[in-house]
């Protein structure tokens, strides 16, 4: 069955409720964890006391993150999901009527989270191409008690440079939080800042490099004293058991996930080659596992549903500076194939239209 939903902009388009679907609107990882990466995970578990609540403070887990990401464990806290996190931070650092940033188009959670509060939310537009607007962004933030800003950039895919993050670091004193959602994928990270600002956390996910996104586990890090005053705010023992356990397997095993993560990359470029060779669609170089294509005869709604006749998924978007534009997840070669066949097939059904 298919079920009829309402866009932002009252026209139709088609849910699945199957999972016969090529599924690349949700960057998720194309790669389940091979078997015997989850039956470790599930040898682990069966050692576990289910009975008990699981640890606040797991200094395994907290160790090996430590040591992923060269940083203090002391400056690291856990999280169901980044999105439990992005909460956090708002609830620990903003009072009903002050005000965070964030850029537009871009990750909505920001935004939702804070006007559920009460919190004012102030949107810096991209530029026309999609870059980052420097100045406009010290601008706004200096009302503002939080900065979110996500590099790589959802759903652009470009990143900040190291020097831009510097210069923004410098001209504000609002705590900025860096979403870095898809550092593993991007040719650098703002970890080495954090020894050298007290003002900002990055934030990370397994969701997205770790294939984790159905575990819901996240983590930022911070200078501990700003850690210490995010755990306060933050409710108890909402980082599960098997959340944990499977972050720590998926940590002592980072070498091979690391090793996939090279090969998304890979398969990123070919795609984004490959979608070149096309007309009507020009896709966005990106650092993240996902690409975001323009269209230049068929608004990202029109794609979409062409698209969803053809069994695959992709992510269109309300906000009218992406109305010719949509998302699309790096998938497995196979599935990329055929996501770059049916829009060929798309992009000739539409000149034969013209034609006509």
């Amino acid at each position: 069955m298919w079920v009829k939903n309402r866009g932002q902009h009252q026209e139709e388009y088609f849910l699945p409720d199957k999972n016969d679907f090529i599924r690349l609107n949700l960057n998720e990882s194309a790669y389940a964890l091979p078997d015997w990466l989850k039956e470790k995970i599930l040898r682990r578990l069966k050692e576990a006391d289910w009975h008990l609540y699981p640890p606040e403070e797991n200094s395994h887990l907290l160790s090996l993150l430590a040591d992923y990401i060269n940083y203090q464990p002391e400056g690291i806290l856990l999280g169901n999901g980044s999105n439990e996190l992005i909460q956090t931070v708002i609830y620990a650092c903003c009072d009903s009527g002050e005000a965070i940033v964030t850029l537009r188009p871009g990750f909505s959670i920001y935004k939702s989270v804070a006007e559920l509060m009460n919190i004012k939310v102030f949107e810096v537009a991209l530029r026309e191409d999609l870059s980052f607007d420097l100045e406009e962004i010290i601008r706004a933030a200096q009302n503002a008690r939080v900065l979110f800003l996500t590099t790589p950039h959802n759903p652009t895919g470009l990143a900040l440079k190291a020097k831009q993050i510097e210069k923004i670091m410098a001209e504000t004193k609002s705590l900025i939080v860096l979403d870095e959602a898809y550092a593993e994928f991007a040719e650098e990270t703002s970890l080495p800042l954090l020894s050298h600002y007290d003002n900002l956390i990055i934030l990370r996910t397994f969701s997205k490099a770790f294939r984790l996104a159905g575990g819901r586990f996240g983590y930022l890090a911070g200078q501990p004293d700003i850690v210490r005053a995010l755990k306060s705010a933050r409710l108890p023992f909402s980082v599960g058991l098997f959340q944990q356990v499977a972050a720590e397997v998926l940590l002592e095993e980072k070498d091979f996930i690391l090793a996939e993560v090279k090969k998304i990359v890979v398969e990123r470029e070919r795609l984004f080659h490959q979608l070149k060779t096309l007309q009507t669609f020009k896709p966005w170089p990106s650092q993240a596992n996902f690409l975001l294509v323009e269209s230049s005869r068929l608004s990202g709604l029109e794609v979409y549903n062409r698209l969803f006749q053809k069994k695959i998924l992709v992510r269109i978007f309300g906000s009218p500076e992406l109305k010719h534009r949509f998302r699309v997840t790096v998938g497995r070669p196979e599935e990329n194939d055929f996501l770059v066949k049916a829009l060929l097939e798309i992009e000739m059904e539409v000149k034969d239209g013209e034609k006509s």
